[in-house]
C-alpha cells in the first residue's frame, strides 16, 4: 500500500521532482491515519506542499543565464539573468532586495568561506554572484527537491564552481559532509511542520565551525504578524538544545532574520 501512495504522489506533475525517501516517509506516516489509499495521497501531497511546495513557484520558468553568460560574474546582463531565475522560487524571490549585502554580512562574521554546505537550498546557489566567493571554492547544494537541484547544478556546472548536489530528506538524515560554513536559510521552520525534533538533530550533526540560520519575517501574502519575534524565540530554543553552539550573532536584513552559530567541533 505504501508503495502505491509513494507512485501515485509521485507521478502527479508537482511532486514528480522530489525525493522518493521523503514521499515514502510521509505516506508511512500518513497511511495509518487516512480513511484509504485516496485519503493518504492527498495527505502526502497536503504535507509536501507545507515542507516544499508553498515555496517552489514556476519550477519550468525560462532560464537565461546560460545565454547571459560571458565569464564575468559581475557583468549586468548576467546577474540580471540570474534574479529572473531566481524569482522562481519564493524564498530566493524574498531576499532579492537585500542580496548585496546578505552574504558579505555574513562572510565578516565567518570569513569567506573556501567551501560551503547549503542545506535546502532551493535555488538560493543562483545568488553566487553575489557571495564574493573564489572560483575554486566548492559549493554543496542540498535539497529533496530534484528539479531545484537540477537547475543548479547546470548553473554551477556553467560557472565552473567546484560542486555537488544532494538529494536527501533532512528530517531523517544528517547534514552531508563539512565545510567552512554550512547555510540552513529558512529552514527551521519547514523542518518543524515535519518533526518538532528534526533542527536541533540537524544542527547537532552539522560538520562546520559555522551554521547560518535564518528566519522569514514576513508570510507568503507578505504579512508580519510578530513573525519576527516568534522566530526570536524559536531560534533561542533551537540554541539550548544544542550544546555546541558556543556563540550566536546576527547579520539580519529586511524580511529575513539571520543568524550565525559557532560550534564546538568536540561536541561533533
Amino acid at each position: 500500500m505504501t508503495g502505491d501512495i509513494v507512485e501515485r504522489v509521485l507521478s502527479s506533475r508537482r511532486y514528480r521532482g522530489v525525493d522518493a525517501a521523503l514521499v515514502e516517509r510521509l505516506a508511512a506516516e500518513e497511511l495509518p491515519r487516512s480513511r484509504g489509499a485516496d485519503d493518504a495521497v492527498k495527505r502526502v501531497k497536503r504535507r509536501l506542499h507545507q515542507a516544499i511546495g508553498a515555496f517552489g513557484g514556476r519550477a519550468t520558468r525560462r532560464d537565461d543565464t546560460a545565454e547571459a553568460w560571458n565569464g564575468d560574474m559581475a557583468d549586468p546582463k548576467f546577474r540580471a539573468a540570474c534574479l529572473l531565475a531566481m524569482r522562481a522560487h519564493a524564498s530566493t524571490r524574498e531576499r532579492i532586495a537585500a542580496l548585496d549585502r546578505f552574504y558579505g554580512a555574513i562572510w565578516d562574521r565567518t570569513g569567506v568561506p573556501g567551501s560551503i554546505v547549503d542545506l535546502g537550498c532551493g535555488l538560493a546557489p543562483l545568488a553566487l554572484p553575489w557571495m564574493g566567493l573564489a572560483r575554486r571554492a566548492r559549493y554543496v547544494a542540498v535539497d529533496v527537491d530534484r528539479r531545484a537541484l537540477q537547475r543548479v547544478d547546470s548553473f554551477l556546472d556553467l560557472v565552473r564552481q567546484p560542486h555537488e548536489v544532494v538529494a536527501v530528506d533532512l528530517v531523517n538524515e544528517p547534514a552531508p559532509a563539512g565545510a567552512d560554513v554550512v547555510l540552513a536559510l529558512k529552514l527551521v521552520t519547514t523542518l518543524d511542520r515535519q518533526d518538532p525534533s528534526a533542527a536541533a538533530r540537524l544542527l547537532a550533526s552539522i560538520r562546520a565551525p559555522h551554521a547560518v540560520v535564518s528566519f522569514t519575517t514576513r508570510s507568503l501574502s507578505g504579512r508580519e504578524r510578530g513573525m519576527a519575534r516568534t522566530y526570536r524565540s524559536r531560534l533561542e530554543r533551537l540554541v539550548a538544545e544544542v550544546p555546541r553552539v558556543t556563540a550566536v550573532s546576527e547579520a539580519s536584513v529586511p524580511n529575513e532574520l539571520v543568524f550565525i552559530l559557532t560550534l564546538d567541533p568536540a561536541h561533533g
